[in-house]
């Protein structure tokens, strides 16, 4: 109970702030219409005049719908970024505040502050989805197949690799106090590697390798079968199981890495160094 209780009120202290201050709003209504219209543009423009170029489109892809097949690459991709940046430098705004050392000595289990500011990031992912679904319908005339609670399978199965790459983030900041860089780093290998506007077919080899260790690539396929060719829950589920595997190693993984640093820095005293 005492652990629920520190995660209920960490929350309830984020989700206050977040409503004092909703200019954040704002940027869920107009990133996902305007990311991925970069991509779109380029598409067209690549397509041709007459676009010749969607025959080869269809052969690497399976699909005509470039745009169906660039939002959801997108949208993905944008919720990853999002909670990677939010969640991932959690500590780090604590730290800029000047509570994360106060916070450290309460007698609780350290980790719960970082599931108790996941809460947040959870809220802003489901408003991020849901909004652009709505505007790729409605903007982009996207039609999504499927039904609904099997698109909430694959973005639950996704959950486990984006909030297990942020907590390694999260777990860095006590020891090397910044995480952007490596924030920056991931974010452009998931937009080049795991085929958010093109598929994982046309790279070369060594890359498509180096893509199958990142869980987004599966999480982003198996939603590409299901929300835009209308495949079934079970001709996804190698992508979702690949996807959800490498997820819980890397939830496992930042676990350990929150236990190592936590007990480095108690030892090095470090916590107050800015």
């Amino acid at each position: 109970m005492n652990r629920i209780r520190t995660i209920s009120t960490i929350a309830k202290k984020d989700l206050s702030q977040y409503l004092r201050y909703p200019s954040w709003l704002l940027q869920l209504l107009i990133w996902p219409a305007m990311f991925p219209l970069m991509y779109i543009l380029s598409a067209y423009g690549m397509a041709g005049t007459s676009n010749q170029g969607l025959s080869a489109y269809k052969s690497a892809t399976g699909t005509n719908d470039f745009i169906g097949f660039i939002v959801i690459g997108t949208m993905i991709y944008m919720w990853a970024n999002m909670t990677m940046w939010s969640f991932g430098t959690y500590l780090r705004d604590e730290q800029n505040r000047g509570t994360l050392e106060s916070n450290w000595l309460c007698p609780i289990h350290k980790f719960d502050i970082l599931i108790g500011g996941s809460v947040v990031s959870i809220v802003q992912g489901i408003i991020s989805i849901i909004v652009s679904m709505l505007e790729y319908r409605f903007i982009f005339g996207v039609h999504f197949t499927g039904n609904v609670l099997v698109w909430c399978v694959v973005f639950i199965v996704l959950m486990p690799g984006v909030y297990g790459l942020s907590s390694i983030f999260a777990s860095l900041v006590l020891w090397v106090k910044e995480t952007n860089s490596m924030v920056q780093l991931v974010r452009g290998l998931i937009m080049i590697l795991c085929g958010i506007s093109f598929p994982i077919s046309v790279m070369p080899t060594w890359m498509q390798s180096a893509a199958k260790f990142l869980p987004f690539t599966f999480g982003i396929s198996a939603s590409r079968t299901i929300m835009l060719n209308g495949g079934t829950l079970l001709k996804a589920l190698p992508d979702i199981s690949l996807c959800l595997f490498e997820g819980i190693i890397y939830l496992i993984i930042g676990r350990i890495c929150f236990m190592l640093i936590n007990r480095k820095v108690r030892m090095t005293g470090s916590l107050d160094n800015f």
